[in-house]
């Protein structure tokens, strides 16, 4: 390489480096809780998100640890929004013993979808879905196995419910 094609690649790294400077400077990176311009933060909208009520056991261990990931235990704001939302849970199972063919892992898959509206219009602000998945293993006792696989229901809705929070989060984080 000569002395003529070092001066150009060094120009051009320099223009690129200025370039790449110019780019990020447009970049406004905060944490997701922190108050925007005006003031209001991500957070202080969760709470007034109104969800609709559990029609099951997995909905309800949905709902109730998504409730208390948008209000923190605390009371409801006057509900400006409405979450509706349809989960679907199902087992499949994963290993086999070989000498009996019995079962002996599953997987929980659970799947959500959902739709946060504007409460007083009805419009479609976020229409999303979130997937989760855990396993649990038989055992030749049946209670233990029963509990066990509510188990496993209850770690998919827990994490379904913070996928979901945290997706409303950086919704309202972003408007």
């Amino acid at each position: 390489m000569s002395l003529a094609d070092l001066e150009i690649h060094g120009k051009f790294g320099l223009v690129g480096l200025a370039l790449a400077l110019a780019l990020l400077t447009g970049c406004q990176v905060r944490p997701l809780y922190a108050p925007d311009a005006g003031g209001v933060s991500a957070r202080a909208q969760l709470p007034a998100i109104a969800v609709d009520e559990p029609a099951t056991r997995q909905e309800q261990a949905f709902r109730n640890a998504l409730m208390f990931g948008l209000r923190g235990g605390g009371e409801a704001a006057s509900s400006l929004y409405r979450m509706n939302y349809r989960m679907t849970f199902d087992v499949q199972q994963l290993a086999i013993e070989a000498v009996t063919g019995t079962p002996t892992s599953y997987q929980v898959n659970g799947r959500i979808a959902y739709i946060l509206e504007d409460a007083a219009t009805g419009e479609s602000l976020l229409v999303d879905e979130a997937l989760a998945t855990a396993s649990y293993n038989r055992s030749s006792q049946n209670f233990a196995n029963l509990r066990a696989e509510r188990d496993a229901e209850d770690r998919v809705a827990t994490t379904l419910a913070s996928k979901v929070e945290t997706r409303l989060a950086t919704y309202f984080a972003a408007r």
